[in-house]
């Protein structure tokens, strides 16, 4: 793993959107497209809003998330609803291609079918160019939970959480997916994910951050 250490979660996220600029030009030269999917949170918003500045062909850029809230359209608890208020204004709006999670749809288990297939689509070998990660103080990722049965999932791409977890249900990408992306981002900042950080660096098993491949992953922190 490459490990990148920044002063501040400010310059984390400046700097996250440089290097995902960077890629994705890379990746749009070489390919013609750039496929990556995003996480929630405070510090991946900043990134996204100075991502957004940057002059990309947009319209090469596939988006999809990482994971999602069970929650109706437009809730305050959707990590869609936080990401439309972030580009709002931008030319990301009109440009981007951005796949939702349908996560208000009558059967669950066929909308996480029908995302893979759409990621299958984009990419054509459900690769993704970047997979961004963040995680949370007891050592989640993605909607990957200690102890949820979401963690042994080994033939889905995506699926359900089998518990709720601060409220909501969700859906997420599995490991299967995000180990197999081309390139994996980690943004992790606040003080309280100190001991967890160690504990990823050191890929411990026992945290669901433990287990997500390091070969190809970029980390960007203020905390080492």
């Amino acid at each position: 793993m490459q490990i990148n250490v920044y002063s501040s979660s400010e310059e984390v996220a400046h700097e996250a959107a440089r290097w995902i600029s960077s890629l994705a030009k890379s990746k749009i030269e070489s390919k013609g497209s750039f496929s990556f999917a995003i996480s929630g949170g405070r510090t991946p918003w900043e990134m996204l809003a100075k991502l957004a500045q940057e002059n990309l062909p947009w319209e090469k850029i596939f988006l999809f998330q990482v994971d999602e809230r069970i929650a109706p359209e437009g809730h305050k608890d959707r990590n869609l609803t936080q990401l439309f208020q972030v580009l709002q204004g931008t030319r990301l709006m009109t440009r981007l291609n951005i796949f939702p999670m349908h996560v208000i749809s009558e059967n669950m288990e066929n909308a996480c079918e029908e995302y893979n297939q759409h990621i299958q689509e984009v990419t054509g070998n459900g690769k993704l160019d970047l997979v961004h990660l963040g995680m949370g103080a007891d050592g989640h990722t993605a909607s990957l939970i200690p102890g949820d049965k979401v963690c042994e999932v080994e033939n889905q791409m995506i699926a359900l959480t089998d518990q709720p977890y601060q409220g909501r249900q969700r859906m997420t990408m599995t490991f299967p997916l995000i180990n197999q992306a081309e390139n994996i981002l980690w943004l992790i900042t606040g003080d309280e994910k100190k001991e967890m950080l160690v504990r990823m660096l050191n890929k411990d098993l026992e945290i669901p951050a433990g287990k997500i491949s390091q070969d190809q992953a970029v980390l960007m922190t203020d905390l080492l």
